[in-house]
Protein backbone atom coordinates (compact mmCIF):
# COMPACT_ATOMS: atom_id res chain seq x y z
CA UNK A 1 0.00 0.00 0.00
CA UNK A 2 2.67 2.51 0.64
CA UNK A 3 4.86 1.63 -2.56
CA UNK A 4 1.60 2.41 -4.35
CA UNK A 5 1.10 5.71 -2.58
CA UNK A 6 4.83 6.48 -3.10
CA UNK A 7 4.35 5.34 -6.89
CA UNK A 8 0.98 7.89 -7.39
CA UNK A 9 2.57 10.56 -5.31
CA UNK A 10 5.74 10.01 -8.17
CA UNK A 11 3.70 10.27 -10.72
CA UNK A 12 1.60 12.95 -9.85
CA UNK A 13 4.58 15.61 -9.12
CA UNK A 14 5.97 14.34 -12.65
CA UNK A 15 2.58 15.22 -14.47
CA UNK A 16 2.99 18.97 -12.37
CA UNK A 17 6.47 19.46 -13.22
CA UNK A 18 6.10 18.47 -16.71
CA UNK A 19 3.36 20.82 -16.99
CA UNK A 20 4.90 23.77 -15.88
CA UNK A 21 7.55 23.39 -18.18
CA UNK A 22 5.68 25.00 -21.22
CA UNK A 23 5.22 28.44 -22.05
CA UNK A 24 1.73 29.88 -23.91
CA UNK A 25 1.98 30.14 -27.18
CA UNK A 26 1.36 34.55 -27.58
CA UNK A 27 -1.34 35.35 -29.87
CA UNK A 28 -0.49 38.14 -32.32
CA UNK A 29 -2.63 40.82 -32.30
CA UNK A 30 -5.06 40.93 -35.23
CA UNK A 31 -5.87 45.17 -35.17
CA UNK A 32 -2.73 46.50 -37.40
CA UNK A 33 -3.32 44.11 -40.54
CA UNK A 34 -2.46 46.27 -43.59
CA UNK A 35 -5.57 46.68 -46.28
CA UNK A 36 -6.21 43.45 -48.64
CA UNK A 37 -7.09 44.07 -52.57
CA UNK A 38 -8.42 41.18 -54.83
CA UNK A 39 -9.67 41.15 -58.22
CA UNK A 40 -13.56 39.17 -58.15
CA UNK A 41 -13.88 39.99 -61.61
CA UNK A 42 -12.03 41.56 -65.08
CA UNK A 43 -13.96 41.98 -67.73
CA UNK A 44 -12.04 42.72 -70.83
CA UNK A 45 -14.60 43.65 -73.56
CA UNK A 46 -16.59 46.38 -70.94
CA UNK A 47 -13.18 47.01 -69.72
CA UNK A 48 -13.88 46.90 -66.02
CA UNK A 49 -12.45 45.14 -63.27
CA UNK A 50 -14.55 44.63 -59.90
CA UNK A 51 -12.05 44.72 -56.33
CA UNK A 52 -12.60 43.89 -53.40
CA UNK A 53 -10.90 46.02 -50.68
CA UNK A 54 -10.81 44.62 -46.83
CA UNK A 55 -9.96 46.72 -44.17
CA UNK A 56 -8.16 44.88 -41.82
CA UNK A 57 -7.99 47.35 -38.39
CA UNK A 58 -10.13 48.48 -35.59
CA UNK A 59 -10.08 51.76 -36.69
CA UNK A 60 -12.39 53.45 -39.39
CA UNK A 61 -10.72 54.67 -42.06
CA UNK A 62 -11.59 57.88 -43.47
CA UNK A 63 -12.10 59.82 -46.53
CA UNK A 64 -10.34 57.14 -48.93
CA UNK A 65 -9.09 57.52 -52.66
CA UNK A 66 -7.97 54.72 -54.83
CA UNK A 67 -5.35 54.05 -57.75
CA UNK A 68 -4.77 51.70 -59.61
CA UNK A 69 -2.58 49.69 -62.02
CA UNK A 70 -3.11 46.43 -63.34
CA UNK A 71 -0.40 44.51 -65.26
CA UNK A 72 -1.61 41.19 -67.27
CA UNK A 73 1.28 38.65 -68.11
CA UNK A 74 3.96 40.54 -68.55
CA UNK A 75 2.34 43.08 -70.47
CA UNK A 76 2.73 46.43 -70.22
CA UNK A 77 0.67 48.27 -66.95
CA UNK A 78 -3.11 49.08 -67.53
CA UNK A 79 -4.00 52.29 -65.44
CA UNK A 80 -7.07 52.00 -63.88
CA UNK A 81 -9.82 54.83 -63.43
CA UNK A 82 -8.87 56.88 -59.62
CA UNK A 83 -12.24 56.90 -57.44
CA UNK A 84 -12.65 58.02 -54.15
CA UNK A 85 -13.89 55.25 -51.77
CA UNK A 86 -16.94 54.65 -49.23
CA UNK A 87 -15.03 54.78 -45.47
CA UNK A 88 -13.90 52.22 -44.06
CA UNK A 89 -15.58 51.03 -40.44
CA UNK A 90 -13.72 48.51 -38.11
CA UNK A 91 -12.77 45.03 -40.64
CA UNK A 92 -15.45 46.49 -43.19
CA UNK A 93 -15.73 45.07 -46.78
CA UNK A 94 -16.29 47.17 -49.39
CA UNK A 95 -16.76 46.27 -53.33
CA UNK A 96 -15.56 49.10 -56.05
CA UNK A 97 -15.29 49.19 -60.08
CA UNK A 98 -13.03 50.83 -61.93
CA UNK A 99 -12.54 51.45 -65.52
CA UNK A 100 -9.43 50.59 -67.65
CA UNK A 101 -8.10 54.59 -68.61
CA UNK A 102 -5.51 52.85 -71.42
CA UNK A 103 -6.53 50.33 -73.96
CA UNK A 104 -5.35 46.35 -72.65
CA UNK A 105 -2.32 44.84 -73.60
CA UNK A 106 -2.51 43.00 -77.12
CA UNK A 107 -2.91 39.52 -75.66
CA UNK A 108 -4.91 37.10 -76.93
CA UNK A 109 -6.73 36.38 -74.17
CA UNK A 110 -9.08 33.85 -75.39
CA UNK A 111 -6.10 31.56 -75.77
CA UNK A 112 -4.89 31.40 -71.94
CA UNK A 113 -6.64 29.19 -69.40
CA UNK A 114 -4.95 31.20 -66.66
CA UNK A 115 -3.31 34.81 -66.76
CA UNK A 116 -0.76 36.02 -64.28
CA UNK A 117 -0.93 39.51 -62.70
CA UNK A 118 -0.16 42.32 -60.38
CA UNK A 119 -2.20 44.72 -59.12
CA UNK A 120 -0.33 47.80 -57.99
CA UNK A 121 -2.72 49.99 -55.73
CA UNK A 122 -2.32 53.13 -53.61
CA UNK A 123 -5.07 53.47 -51.07
CA UNK A 124 -4.76 56.93 -49.08
CA UNK A 125 -6.91 58.21 -46.19
CA UNK A 126 -6.82 60.71 -43.87
CA UNK A 127 -6.67 58.34 -41.06
CA UNK A 128 -3.78 55.41 -42.04
CA UNK A 129 -1.94 58.12 -45.01
CA UNK A 130 -0.87 56.50 -47.89
CA UNK A 131 -0.89 52.46 -48.15
CA UNK A 132 0.80 50.72 -50.88
CA UNK A 133 -0.65 47.69 -51.53
CA UNK A 134 0.29 45.22 -54.52
CA UNK A 135 -1.24 42.02 -55.22
CA UNK A 136 0.35 39.01 -57.34
CA UNK A 137 -2.33 35.68 -57.96
CA UNK A 138 -3.27 33.86 -61.37
CA UNK A 139 -6.98 34.79 -62.97
CA UNK A 140 -9.12 32.07 -64.19
CA UNK A 141 -11.85 32.58 -67.02
CA UNK A 142 -15.66 32.45 -65.74
CA UNK A 143 -17.47 29.86 -67.48
CA UNK A 144 -20.03 30.92 -69.56
CA UNK A 145 -19.11 34.73 -69.41
CA UNK A 146 -17.03 35.40 -72.58
CA UNK A 147 -13.84 37.48 -72.05
CA UNK A 148 -14.61 37.35 -68.32
CA UNK A 149 -12.12 36.39 -65.72
CA UNK A 150 -11.88 35.56 -61.79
Amino acid sequence: MNDTLNRIFRISISCLLLSSCGTPIPRNDLQNLPSLIEIIELNIKQQTINLRISHRNRSPKTENHLSCELSIQDQPSIKLTSIPIPDLTTYATETVQLKFESEPPAVNFGLHNALPYELDCLLSSNTFGKEHIVSKATIYPIPGKENSYR
